[in-house]
């Protein structure tokens, strides 16, 4: 036997070790599972996790394999959290059943749009937290401050968030969920505002282009971009200038106790917004019935209607297009693709089979529960 053979033998007798304890880990965890769900302890416990992690880098001898470890329990830590999850959640989410373990965040200040989204799919007993920027929600659930984001994604008056798309690619996250929000504009400012008098508008600029019709009768005002529509109404309060409105939502207002000036302003009636639930996870449930994937789209005749027509020819539909050009070279594009079905499927596995084949690039971006506008 070579001497390759040999280490390759004692890896073989290590790695049968590990996948034991590995096993024997898991056991234990859903045991620990067990007795938190009977004494309604949370899942989560950061402490706990530093803790394991610093006592078996003191067990290493040579020092220098200390950020492959820290990686390697950091990566175990995470699937018996994920392992808990499906059991408490058993299989279904989201559940009030076990949203107070849960660390959850969103795009906007309090009383956005994006928090009355989070409330709305994971109730309220949940440890909620609000971020500034689009990338600031992704980068929480990259380093592990919350289990769940919420971002708006699409507006039935204005089209995609761009952004938003291409922050997924970037950390290629998962959406587990969606849920879609009524979404009507108001004009607000402080008690006793004189229309007449006001000289600046703020909001988001999702605001302006859904409220753009309105806006068009007052074309002196002077149109300030902010971080959301929640936090445009916070900054009016705070200034406390009757020169100065904001567009955003009722909730809004009512938070920051400011009037409602002018009621629906949005251009369209019905006017609503999709958030998406990302995750560093893939969640797939058997009641999931919509899917969303990205491609690539070469440039090249007939590439788009021979990928998209694997969808038809398994008698799938489509339910939403978008594309977005890519940071490689000029006229490259990739697809988002949203359409009815679950990846468990047999027409679903063959499409997407096919749809990989021929392309570049492909990824599964999440398979979830289809929400609609109440």
């Amino acid at each position: 036997m070579s001497e390759i053979e040999d280490y390759r033998k004692k890896i073989d007798q290590i790695d049968k070790l590990l996948t034991e304890l590995f096993e024997e880990r898991m056991n234990t965890v859903l045991k620990v599972s067990n007795y938190k769900k009977k004494n309604d302890l949370p899942v989560l416990n950061r402490d706990r996790e530093t803790e394991i992690i610093e006592k078996n880098i003191k067990n290493l001898k040579d020092p220098n394999y200390q950020w492959a470890l820290k990686k390697f329990y950091t990566n175990l830590i995470n699937l018996s959290k994920e392992l808990e999850y499906k059991i408490i959640r058993d299989g279904i989410f989201p559940g009030e059943q076990m949203n107070h373990f849960l660390k959850v965040g969103c795009y906007g200040v309090q009383g956005s749009f994006s928090e009355e989204a989070m409330f709305r799919f994971f109730g309220k007993n949940v440890e909620s937290s609000n971020y500034e920027e689009f990338e600031d929600v992704f980068l929480a659930v990259k380093n592990d401050e919350i289990d769940f984001g919420v971002v708006p994604i699409e507006n039935s008056s204005t089209g995609a968030i761009s952004q938003v798309y291409d922050l997924l690619t970037k950390y290629e996250f998962y959406i587990v969920g969606e849920q879609y929000i009524q979404v009507n504009q108001h004009l607000i400012g402080l008690k006793g505002t004189d229309l007449s008098k006001v000289q600046e508008v703020y909001s988001h600029p999702q605001g302006f282009e859904q409220t753009s019709k309105f806006l068009k009768n007052y074309k002196h005002w002077r149109l300030i971009p902010f971080l959301s529509t929640a936090d445009s109404v916070s900054h009016i309060r705070e200034i406390n200038d009757k020169t100065k409105v904001a567009i955003a939502g009722k909730r809004a207002a009512e938070i920051y106790n400011l009037e409602i000036l002018k009621e629906n302003i949005n251009n369209k009636v019905g006017n609503a917004t999709r958030f998406i639930i990302i995750s560093k996870h893939l969640q797939v449930a058997a009641k999931s019935n919509k899917t969303s994937v990205v491609f690539s789209l070469e440039h090249k005749v007939g590439t788009l209607y021979q990928l998209l027509s694997h969808f038809a020819e398994n008698d799938i539909n489509m339910m939403k297009i978008e594309s977005r050009p890519t940071e490689e070279g000029n006229w490259k594009y990739v697809l988002y693709v949203d359409f009815e079905g679950n990846i468990r499927s047999e027409k679903v596995k063959k499409a997407l089979s096919l749809i990989e084949e021929g392309c570049e690039y492909f990824r599964l971006l999440g398979c979830y529960q289809q929400d609609s506008v109440r």
